[in-house]
């Protein structure tokens, strides 16, 4: 700690740093405000093992915000000093010392904010968006500086250079560092993490990603539902592969029909009300964006997104319709007419509504996910051929029997009543949400133990009146053991 004090005071010429406060803590990373003698503060990040790739992460995280930064005109904060190189650096440790952020965290603003103010947010974002879209990219990966990536071992592809029109360093699109290329320790796993230059060669790559994870890995622990209990759903290594091999046959034809979508953008996709900052004054200004960490380019049908705290998860308005642009268009100038729309974004977002969309999503987590969806929505892509293909097109390499079909309804029923279970779970704990490790903060782990102890035993007391079974089932409980939890 000493030795990162004296690195964030010298990165802005400073001698000394007076004071060290330890900043809300996430999954992976610490953060530290440093105050220096002038009463001049620095943020200090310094990264957890489970964050992703050494060097390959912080290398990323760090060029990509000089690019929002720089070539975007984004508010993100400066970096002043960083080192990805934990093992040759005098703080043990790969860090980021960067400015920090002007204004407050939008968590303390938004629910007294009026509608007309929060209105005003959501189009301050939506023009951010529209930067991201206009910038796009020649491939899928990250953004590097080129220096970054020229001693990197064990490269499968090339970088690809970009230029982007700052002289001072050379930017490269390199391996992906997007969260679902190493969580659930996909980062033990030797795959191809990129760059790749066409769409479906990426769509691909995922489906082998995870037949590479699984092949490894096995059948993961971390499930979203209880599942392996006595007349449960049961997955298997076998089961998973077979039906990656029927995604990766069909994954070329899985792309949007509307091309627009296609676009290979930078896309932040954390903006939850804490990595947004505003002016406490003027809520409707934005002052800093933060967490960059694990942002990547991929296929805007695949990155759009709202904010988090935009999400809503009622049903639909029944007087709702799709937006229609305004009967003189055609007469509105160049800036109306990119206020009237944002054709891209919106295309992408309505692609995620449709079937070939949920294929991707499936396939793209299956060493945790559920085979039997998958399978259900690639026998639904064989039903549904020729509409998505045209007359014109390709036979569909997909041919489900009767029973396979028969099969998948069985298995999809057990994978749904493992599923609904763990919800049940969660929901008793507490704020737990599905796919939750079993992290807490300090202060919440006691309290958060005892809770999970109670629910435990309830469970394991209405799942089965039989002894046998409920400890068949107390083996797959994945919050701790008995002993464990005393």
């Amino acid at each position: 700690m000493n030795e990162l004090a004296k690195i964030a005071a010298a990165s802005v010429g400073l001698s000394t740093c007076l004071k060290i406060e330890k900043l809300p803590e996430g999954n992976f990373n610490k953060t530290y405000l440093m105050t220096m003698r002038d009463g001049a503060q620095v943020v200090a990040k310094v990264r957890n093992p489970n964050a992703g790739y050494p060097h390959l992460v912080t290398a990323s995280e760090v060029a990509t915000m000089r690019y929002a930064r720089d070539i975007l005109r984004l508010p993100v904060p400066r970096v002043h000093a960083w080192n990805s190189r934990s093992a040759t650096n005098s703080v043990g440790a790969e860090y980021i010392i960067m400015d920090k952020v002007a204004g407050i965290e939008l968590s303390q603003r938004w629910p007294k904010m009026r509608s007309d103010q929060k209105l005003r947010l959501v189009d301050a974002i939506a023009d951010m968006e529209r930067k991201f879209v206009s910038s796009p990219f020649p491939a899928i990966g990250s953004l590097y500086y080129e220096k970054d990536l020229n001693d990197l071992p064990n490269q499968s592809r090339e970088h690809r250079s970009v230029s982007l029109g700052l002289d001072q360093e050379t930017f490269v699109i390199g391996p992906t560092t997007a969260r679902n290329s190493y969580d659930y320790s996909r980062w033990e796993v030797e795959f191809d993490k990129g760059p790749f230059d066409t769409i479906p060669d990426f769509l691909t790559s995922l489906g082998t990603r995870e037949e590479r994870c699984i092949e490894k890995l096995g059948v993961s622990p971390e499930h979203l539902g209880l599942f392996g209990g006595p007349g449960s759903y049961k997955p298997t290594v076998a089961s998973k592969l077979a039906v990656l091999r029927d995604y990766n046959k069909v994954a070329k034809y899985l792309l949007p029909d509307n091309t627009s979508s296609h676009l290979c953008v930078l896309w932040h996709g954390d903006l939850h009300m804490d990595n947004v900052f505003v002016n406490p004054d003027d809520p409707t200004q934005i002052t800093g964006l933060i967490d960059w960490q694990a942002t990547c380019i991929a296929p805007l049908f695949l990155q759009a997104s709202w904010p988090h705290f935009l999400d809503f998860e009622g049903p639909k308005h029944k007087e709702m319709t799709p937006p229609r642009l305004p009967s003189n268009f055609g007469q509105l100038s160049p800036s109306e007419q990119k206020d009237a729309k944002n054709p891209p974004v919106y295309d992408a977002l309505r692609f995620q509504e449709t079937l070939k969309a949920q294929i991707i999503a499936y396939a793209q987590s299956l060493l945790v996910g559920g085979g039997p969806r998958l399978k259900g929505k690639l026998i639904m892509l064989e039903d549904n051929w020729g509409k998505l293909v045209g007359k014109d097109g390709p036979p569909c390499p997909l041919q489900y029997s009767e029973r396979e079909r028969q099969v998948q309804q069985n298995e999809n029923e057990l994978w749904m009543q493992g599923y609904m279970n763990m919800l049940e779970v969660l929901r008793a704990i507490g704020d737990a949400q599905v796919g939750w490790d079993g992290w807490v903060t300090h202060e919440q782990y006691e309290p958060v133990k005892e809770k999970v102890r109670e629910v435990r035993k309830a469970f394991l007391a209405q799942i089965s009146e039989k002894e046998e079974e409920r400890e068949e089932w107390a083996k797959i409980w994945p919050f701790g053991t008995e002993e464990e939890l005393r």
